[in-house]
């Protein structure tokens, strides 16, 4: 953190947004907090017999809201983990919540792996969250003051976390592509799912952080909406060609087996859809 210029030593005293501001901030990021909420409490009845509380950031680390229990209640107090807080990692060093952002990367922060010697006790899991355009939207992190509790579960709340964060991702990009064709480039693995929407012709009109980072993608792409299985095949590598298996698989389950709206809805023929499915054994 020698490039922030912060004292580990320093006492830590969070800048918290006033009550206009906060309202601002609650109101520019409505879509995620109606959107995770339900998730973060589900999160929180799973994880609160281990001590953890459940906390939602928006995409500059301010903490929206928290799901917690009365042994938190101190520790809350203590280090400003409170709604309007902002936690960047800029002002904070080395946190869940700042860091995953920073990092646009999943974070595991054990006792003692905290840059600040006040966050010495703490533990935090942490993983962004990114909206139906690929964009970061936000964070939510899993934090106990009992740091030494939680070491040997690591990497278990790490993949419980992205799974969160997966499934509102997904239900971000359900949202803003509601009618459209939903289908995935393959299995999720860190933060995002690589799902992509699709028009009834079988052209992209939306694309998740994952899709786009596997594509090579960019908001200038996607503006000019390319189609799906061209783009696949246009490529011989593995990752491609898995990716291309994945959408017809995920295709034909979305439409129940039915192979001549399925050929349509990927813009190809019934004549190709039936070599693909051969090509992959599909049935």
């Amino acid at each position: 953190m020698d490039s922030y210029h912060l004292d580990p030593a320093q006492e830590w005293s969070a800048d918290v947004l006033s009550g206009a501001e906060f309202r601002h901030v609650s109101m520019q990021s409505a879509l995620l907090l109606r959107t995770a909420i339900p998730e973060t409490r589900r999160l929180f009845e799973l994880v609160r017999g281990l001590g953890l509380m459940v906390v939602l950031a928006d995409h500059e680390a301010t903490v929206l809201t928290r799901c917690f229990d009365e042994s938190h209640v101190s520790i809350c107090r203590r280090i400003h983990l409170q709604e309007g807080a902002m936690w960047s990692e800029t002002a904070a060093g080395t946190n869940g919540l700042g860091t995953a952002l920073m990092d646009e990367a999943p974070v595991a922060l054990n006792q003692g792996e905290h840059w600040r010697y006040c966050f010495s006790m703490i533990a935090s899991y942490a993983a962004p969250i990114f909206d139906a355009r690929g964009g970061l939207s936000g964070a939510l992190a899993l934090s106990t003051p009992n740091g030494c509790m939680t070491r040997k579960a690591a990497p278990l709340l790490i993949d419980t976390i992205m799974q969160s964060c997966r499934r509102i991702e997904e239900e971000l990009f359900r949202k803003r592509y509601a009618g459209y064709r939903i289908l995935t480039l393959g299995t999720a693995e860190g933060c995002s799912s690589p799902l992509v929407g699709v028009d009834d012709n079988g052209q992209v009109i939306g694309a998740t952080h994952a899709a786009r980072c596997l594509m090579g993608w960019t908001d200038a792409t996607l503006l000019e909406q390319p189609h799906l299985l061209a783009e696949l095949q246009d490529s011989n590598e593995i990752s491609f060609q898995k990716a291309e298996e994945s959408v017809v698989r995920s295709a034909l389950a979305a439409l129940q087996g039915n192979v001549t709206v399925t050929a349509k809805s990927l813009g190809i023929s019934r004549a190709t859809l039936y070599r693909k499915m051969r090509a992959f054994g599909i049935s």
